[in-house]
C-alpha cells in the first residue's frame, strides 16, 4: 500500500507530534502554575463576589419593577373612600463593612474571629434609597424619599474586597487571631466557616 520511504515519513510526522504534544503540555502546566502563583487558588472566587456585590446587586435593584401596593378599603359608616395607592422603588445601594449591633443598640466592627465564636454570620448591613409615591384618587401623587434605608444583611467573603481583613499585614492579622496564610473566599454563616 505505502512504499518504505513513505512509511518512514508518516513515523518521522508521529514523532514529531508527540515531541510538540508533550511540548504542548508542559507549557500548559507552566502556565497553569505561574496563574497559581500570581493569583492563588480563591482569586476566582473573591473577583466574582466584589463582582457581584460592586456591579450585579445594583443592576439587580435597577431591573426590578416598582412594587404597586393597593391598601384595602376600610368600610366606615356611609362613606365610601378609594383607599390610597403606593408605589414603592428602589434606587441606590449602599453596602457597609461588616457590623454587629450589641445589644444596647451600640454598632461596632465585627471582625472574622468573632464571628466565629460567637456564632454570628460575618456580615454587612445593606442599605438602599427608597422613593414611595402615594396615589390617593383625586389628588396629585406626594412623592416622598428616604435615604440610606436599611433592608438586611449580606454575607461578607472573607479577605474580599468588602472584608476587614482585606489589605492587612501578616502581623495584624496575627494579632487579631487570623492566620495570615488563610486566602478567604469562604463565608461565616452562624459561626460555622
Amino acid at each position: 500500500m505505502y512504499g518504505q520511504d513513505e512509511a518512514e515519513m508518516f513515523d518521522q510526522d508521529d514523532e514529531t507530534d508527540e515531541i510538540t504534544m508533550d511540548l504542548w503540555q508542559e507549557a500548559c502546566w507552566i502556565v497553569i502554575s505561574s496563574y497559581f502563583d500570581e493569583k492563588g487558588l480563591v482569586r476566582q472566587q473573591l473577583d466574582s463576589f466584589d463582582e457581584f456585590i460592586q456591579m450585579s446587586v445594583q443592576r439587580i435593584v435597577e431591573d426590578a419593577p416598582p412594587i404597586d401596593l393597593q391598601a384595602e378599603a376600610q368600610h366606615t359608616s356611609g362613606t365610601v373612600e378609594t383607599p390610597p395607592r403606593y408605589v414603592l422603588k428602589f434606587e441606590q445601594i449602599y453596602l457597609s463593612k461588616p457590623t454587629h449591633w450589641e445589644k444596647d443598640g451600640a454598632p461596632s466592627p465585627m471582625m472574622p474571629n468573632e464571628a466565629r465564636l460567637r456564632n454570628l454570620t460575618y456580615s454587612a448591613p445593606l442599605y438602599v434609597d427608597i422613593t414611595k409615591t402615594v396615589v390617593k384618587e383625586g389628588e396629585d401623587s406626594v412623592e416622598t424619599s428616604h435615604q440610606k434605608t436599611y433592608i438586611g444583611k449580606i454575607p461578607i467573603m472573607l479577605r474580599s474586597t468588602y472584608c476587614l481583613l482585606s489589605g492587612l499585614a501578616d502581623r495584624d492579622l496575627t494579632e487579631l487571631n487570623e492566620c495570615p496564610l488563610d486566602p478567604g473566599g469562604y463565608f461565616i454563616i452562624n459561626g460555622s466557616e
